[in-house]
């Protein structure tokens, strides 16, 4: 509705020009900027003032109008409105008050003349109408103009401010129509609004002057990743600490952390609001996060993770509730930024158990109140309940995630038919298997561990591969939908299919793979070969096969 409003505007002011059009702008009205959650628990609310610089010069008899889109528009308007002479402008100060006031730099009466100053003008309410389009029009007539007459001054109308003052809109309409457009025309005593011999005849003022919008709105609250987890679990470790590159296999730490806060959100045109709700402080309110990831919490042990496996920083937080799927907690405010770093050494079992590689998303809940306590005067408008509750559900965000290495087999040799069309059959297959002999960590295996088995041994082994053509082009990695959990798992299909989608079996060709396994090495063994015709079948050595823990893993395979 706001930019039929707009566009009918326009195009009545070009068709209705003439010499009985008189001018007044309304960039001095100010917008008012209100949140959406404000603005959901308001009946009724006020707009700022509602001022028009007049543009022309008006005598007694004019008319003088004021139109809000729709129906919006409840009261507010003054009966009466005056501004006496000399009140704005008196550049010789001609009513002996003391005081000069000089023309705006650039206005109309900034020039090297005589002394300019403003006539006093009164204007009159007459009426409430509406236009054709349903808008509310506000008719006000010109009572009365007077000046001084002198020859040593320009006393004028043009750039008088006439200031309305508030006025009062039904706020579950203003936000239907997202706002209220406001604009003003004027016309001679001899042609009121609306006329027959010319009905429209709108002002001509300078581009962008006409109309204005009177309220703004937007989305008080967003969520902000300001730091995402970002710890790579070491197999070596049997995933219970992280590693960072360096060193033979990577130096091994115990920590990860990630920042985040709601943000205060900036109004639609970059600046600070002016009607806002407020964070409902109570003990069981505030602010609701939830961090959550597949399985990736299911190692702690903790019933109550907070100091121990994960360590809330600033913003008052406390821990409500937590799953193997999700974290939830709670915090003070907005605009303060929090700190989790989970501790995978918080507990000695949670240390124990394996954890999960994965991605982690965030999301909130900010619960809010708005009183009319909240106001400064003059109010600013009625609520439909005082006080006022409510609660904004905040999507969730890309926080961060737990990588992990793995096993790493190098099968140098590999070859492929050429292929057409996906799934199609071609004169040489591939056999490609995992074998994961799954012993966490607790286990036996464990040289020197007496530790119990651990309470999440089902994190999933993912299965990552690299190839490299004849030609050195290299091809992935491709994350493999099948898993390299307890048991066989055959790869070689889902291997071929990546490299047809990716347009590297065009013609038939010889590659090298490289297959990693997010588990400990010597769980791992891979068989590989081929199959020429369903009958000639080929064995390709690859370097899975490990016997001695402690020689493997001086080997520097983990990549």
């Amino acid at each position: 509705m706001t930019n039929m409003f707009k566009r009918s505007l326009v195009a009545l002011a070009i068709a209705g020009a003439s010499t009985g059009a008189m001018a007044a702008d309304v960039t001095l009205t100010d917008t008012t900027y209100a949140t959406d959650e404000f603005m959901s628990t308001m009946d009724e609310v006020l707009s700022k003032n509602v001022i028009i610089t007049l543009n022309d010069e008006y005598k007694e008899g004019d008319y003088i109008y004021l139109r809000f889109e729709d129906g919006a528009y409840i009261d507010g308007h003054p009966n009466q409105l005056t501004v006496g002479y000399a009140e704005q402008l008196d550049e010789g100060d001609f009513d002996n008050d003391g005081n000069t006031y000089p023309a705006t730099p650039g206005g109309y009466n900034d020039d090297a003349d005589n002394d300019d100053v403003n006539k006093g003008i009164t204007v009159d309410f007459v009426a409430q109408t509406s236009d054709n389009d349903g808008h509310t029009v506000l008719v006000y007539r010109v009572t009365n103009v007077y000046g001084d007459q002198m020859t040593a001054s320009n006393d004028t109308t043009y750039d008088i401010e006439l200031d309305f003052g508030r006025f009062n809109f039904d706020a579950p309409v203003v936000v239907a129509q997202s706002g209220v457009m406001f604009d003003t025309f004027s016309r001679i005593d001899t042609q009121p609004w609306p006329t027959t011999t010319n009905p429209w005849p709108f002002d001509t003022v300078p581009a962008g002057d006409e109309e204005t919008q009177l309220f703004k709105m937007g989305p008080q609250f967003e969520l902000v990743v300001d730091k995402e987890f970002s710890g790579e679990l070491d197999v070596w470790e049997y995933r219970r600490e992280f590693r960072t590159a360096g060193g033979s296999h990577g130096n091994n730490y115990l920590t990860d952390d990630g920042e985040f806060h709601v943000a205060t959100t900036l109004n639609p045109d970059g600046g600070a609001w002016d009607f806002e709700v407020q964070i409902d402080g109570g003990a069981t309110e505030q602010i609701e996060y939830t961090l959550s990831g597949d399985n990736m919490f299911g190692w702690i042990d903790s019933a109550n993770p907070q100091g121990l496996e994960a360590i809330f920083t600033g913003n008052s937080c406390t821990y409500i509730s937590h799953t193997a799927n999700a974290l939830d907690f709670r915090c003070a405010t907005v605009d303060v930024v929090t700190n989790l770093m989970f501790d995978l050494m918080g507990t000695t079992s949670s240390y124990n158990n394996p954890k999960q590689d994965g991605e982690f998303a965030l999301s909130a809940t900010v619960n809010w109140t708005h009183t009319g306590a909240a106001y400064t005067a003059p109010e600013d408008g009625v609520l439909t309940v005082d006080p006022a509750f409510g609660e904004t559900d905040l999507s969730a965000l890309f926080a961060g995630e737990w990588t992990v290495n793995g096993s790493v087999t190098h099968i140098p040799y590999m070859p492929y038919s050429a292929q057409s069309a996906s799934g199609e059959v071609t004169p040489i297959s591939q056999i490609i298997y995992v074998t994961n002999k799954l012993r966490d960590p607790g286990f036996d295996d464990v040289i020197g561990s007496t530790d119990p088995a651990p309470g999440n041994p089902n994190v999933d082994r993912i299965i990552w591969v690299d190839a490299m053509a004849e030609d050195g082009t290299m091809y992935g990695p491709y994350t493999l939908n099948a898993l390299a959990n307890s048991g066989v798992t055959a790869i070689a299909g889902e291997i071929r299919e990546a490299l047809f989608v990716d347009g590297a079996l065009a013609t038939s060709g010889k590659f090298s793979l490289t297959v990693n396994v997010a588990d400990y090495p010597t769980n791992i063994s891979i068989y590989s070969a081929y199959n020429v015709n369903g009958s000639d079948r080929g064995w390709v050595q690859n370097d899975s096969v490990r016997t001695d823990l402690d020689l493997y893993k001086g080997n520097d395979i983990v990549d």
